[in-house]
């Protein structure tokens, strides 16, 4: 009689309602699920301002075609990772950054690649960054306050927003990340055909012997020096032939 009455009991328990947690857990989950349908068509999450920064040769308009977002959009269905790659087909931008600003503003950051030199090409100057990518073609120098970049031989050339795959122009782009802001204000071009023979020249006209690539760090600290105390308080700039840093020691400065 008592092995009858436990099975009873076991089925009974074997039929009882479960958990009751695991029912919470599934109501919360529905709950979850309405709200993410409200968000998504609720128009209380209209886009009704889209915030551009960080831009400062890319105009905003251009930035907003781009990124293919208007206003009226539900900012918590746009897709952030689809608009940053239509924003980084453009060449000049970097790195762009999406961001959400609840309950209806999309703020778009952008970080733009700045130009660094000008590179001497066959149809006129191809203005680069930092890294050598193609950012634009220019017809002439205007009033572009940027290095010249010759003497490199470009056999092909990529297209805008594509890297510059160049031995000489990577040395001489390591020379002008390298040089401070003196040394870029006054250098108006960078000769790297010779790569054993780097020259450059100032606004003054003269002409500044680098050599090689090695110790150029060293060299163009001096170079800054000379520069700053030199030609920029205008001691001695319209009478220097030409500063020589390839060798140890002290800079060589010949005068005419």
């Amino acid at each position: 009689m008592n092995n009858v009455v436990q099975i009873d009991s076991y089925r009974k328990r074997k039929t009882s309602p479960k958990n009751p947690k695991i029912l919470t857990t599934v109501m919360y989950l529905l709950i979850l699920a309405v709200a993410f349908y409200f968000f998504l068509h609720s128009s209380f999450f209209n886009i009704k301002k889209i915030s551009v920064t960080g831009n400062k040769l890319l105009e905003k308009e251009k930035i907003l075609n781009l990124s293919q977002v208007k206003t009226g959009q539900n900012l918590i269905s746009i897709d952030k990772g689809e608009i940053k790659k239509r924003i980084l087909v453009h060449p000049l931008v970097k790195d762009v950054e999406i961001k959400r600003n609840l309950p209806t503003t999309l703020e778009i950051e952008i970080k733009e690649r700045e130009p660094i030199g000008l590179v001497v090409c066959p149809d006129g100057f191809i203005q680069v960054c930092d890294e050598g990518y193609f950012l634009a073609l220019i017809d002439d120098l205007g009033s572009y306050n940027l290095p010249v970049i010759s003497g490199l031989s470009l056999e092909q050339l990529p297209g805008p927003g594509q890297k510059i795959e160049n031995q000489g122009l990577f040395n001489a782009l390591a020379i002008l990340k390298e040089g401070k802001q003196g040394f870029l204000e006054n250098i108006v071009e960078l000769n790297i055909s010779n790569e054993n023979h780097i020259l450059a020249y100032t606004v003054q006209g003269i002409e500044i012997r680098l050599g090689t690539l090695e110790n150029m760090s060293t060299k163009l600290e001096n170079l800054n020096k000379i520069l700053e105390d030199v030609i920029n308080k205008e001691i001695m700039g319209n009478s220097v032939e030409y500063i020589d840093l390839r060798f140890s020691g002290p800079p060589v400065i010949k005068k005419k």
